[in-house]
């Protein structure tokens, strides 16, 4: 199989996961919200927030360093795996013991309790880092997807059970912690790695010399992006996170598969391009015009069709969410060029220079957030699409001087697809003005978006379009002749 195939194979089994993996979380998410309050979701919006930032500190960058590292051994791995073992054990037990101060401070007694479960995430996920990234460097994503599939349906199903039962905000905590857990197993009873009692200092400090500026990369991106659910959660209510949470929920798991399925795919592929500037100028704009023509139309869609999304699947008393997600999918637009852009700068050793950028970037967002936090959470918002733009420019900047791809040449890029998805756009956001039955909107947004999109893409024939229309054409004809 070639290297092309392997990432299209790839790709195919990572949207796989995407569509039934994050589809059942989106799914199980829309039934709990018709169960459960607003403060319910704020509530464990903070405690995601909270895990999400200190499970960056668990890969401590050591994954990426091992899928870098081309010649990787036993050695590597084991090191790794106690590394990455003892910090989850540590972090675990800082969250356990401080529990009640985190819960004081935003006066939400409950969150102490729901901490401390929920802070076992941590452990379960650095058991897990090797097996995992031996199947990444191996590009095998159909095992992947198929085990984030099963472990999503049955930690699903339980949490609405619990939901159904009246056990509240539990059923929550319940499927995030099930779901890394059934993950895990399964991943453990797969892989022929076991580890042994191996630790190398010149592994240790070979790889912690790059992944510890991803280590810090990380932790600092992380907690910006979880920053609103903390200031939401202290300085308003959880009520008013849950509004935000759900909006967000919406948008993120398109923006954040589609960015997860291309860095997971792109990150090995263009390491091995590291020297070859070339290639590695050819390889990487394919991943950015593939990202733009999935990420700039989908969100856009999110956005047209929100009122109808949210009215109908979580109910009116989510009203309120339906601008917050309209909003969130312009920053969601460019999450995906943001992290392929980074990635570059890793893939070509300058982990020094990534990090440099994310403390300049998160300087810049701190007076931005304390401006619009004093005008409430659709300001802070305005704020946050603000920074995604002068992030993006900041981002973009160095690609320039790395592959020579110079942000004029990207915005040529960009222009057919944002003319795609902002046609399509406007086309089905129309239809909220013409149709008040919640139902006929939505099924009307959809047929005309899939119209605007079918004949717009035929009449300027980008080459991303007609690649996915003759790999679906060839793949039903295949199957037509296999009968």
């Amino acid at each position: 199989m070639t290297l092309k195939q392997k990432a299209i194979n790839g790709f195919s089994w990572t949207v796989f996961e995407g569509i039934f993996s994050q589809g059942a979380v989106f799914v199980v998410g829309i039934i709990l919200a018709r169960l459960l309050s607003p403060k319910d979701f704020g509530v464990v919006g903070i405690i995601t927030a909270i895990i999400t930032v200190t499970n960056s500190v668990v890969e401590a960058g050591f994954g990426s360093a091992l899928i870098r590292k081309v010649e990787a051994n036993d050695k590597d791995y084991n090191t790794v795996f106690y590394t990455n073992l003892i910090t989850a054990v540590s972090l675990y037990l800082l969250l356990f013991f401080s529990a009640k101060q985190i819960a004081y401070f935003f006066e939400t007694p409950i969150l102490s309790n729901l901490i401390k479960v929920s802070a076992s995430i941590l452990i379960i996920n650095g058991l897990v880092i090797i097996q995992r990234t031996i199947i990444t460097k191996q590009l095998n994503f159909k095992k992947l997807g198929i085990f984030a599939v099963i472990s999503s349906v049955i930690a699903g199903g339980i949490a609405v059970f619990m939901a159904y039962k009246d056990y509240g905000v539990w059923s929550l905590i319940a499927f995030s912690v099930l779901r890394p857990l059934l993950n895990s197993i399964m991943l453990w009873l797969s892989s022929k790695w076991a580890p042994k009692l191996q630790f190398s200092k010149q592994s240790f400090t070979e790889l912690f010399n790059f992944g510890y500026k991803l280590l810090i990369t990380n932790l600092v991106n992380t907690a910006y992006k979880n920053v609103y659910y903390f200031i939401i959660g202290k300085y308003f209510s959880p009520t008013s996170l849950g509004f935000y949470t759900r909006a967000d929920q919406f948008q993120t798991p398109f923006s954040t598969n589609i960015t997860f399925a291309i860095r997971r795919i792109s990150f090995p592929i263009l390491s091995n391009f590291q020297n070859d500037r070339k290639n590695l100028n050819l390889k990487f704009i394919q991943f950015i015009r593939f990202s733009m023509f999935l990420n700039f139309t989908i969100m856009l869609v999110i956005a047209a069709i929100a009122k109808p999304l949210i009215l109908i699947t979580i109910g009116e008393k989510w009203e309120t969410s339906i601008l917050y997600l309209q909003l969130l999918c312009i920053p969601g637009m460019l999450y995906p060029l943001q992290i392929l852009h980074l990635n570059l700068l890793l893939i070509k050793g300058y982990s020094n220079l990534n990090l440099r950028l994310e403390i300049i970037k998160k300087i810049i967002l701190i007076p931005i957030i304390l401006t619009t936090v004093n005008y409430g959470i659709i300001h802070m918002i305005y704020g946050l699409i603000l920074f995604s733009i002068i992030e993006y420019f900041i981002n973009s900047y160095y690609t320039k001087n790395i592959i020579h791809y110079t942000i004029k040449d990207q915005f040529k890029d960009f222009i057919p697809f944002f003319l795609l998805a902002f046609l399509t756009f406007i086309g089905m956001l129309a239809i909220t003005y013409l149709i008040s039955n919640l139902y006929l909107m939505l099924i009307i947004q959809i047929i005309t978006g899939v119209l605007v999109f079918i004949c717009v893409n035929e009449t300027i024939k980008l080459s991303e379009y007609l690649t996915i229309k003759n790999k679906i054409f060839a793949t039903l004809k295949n199957r037509i002749n296999e009968r």
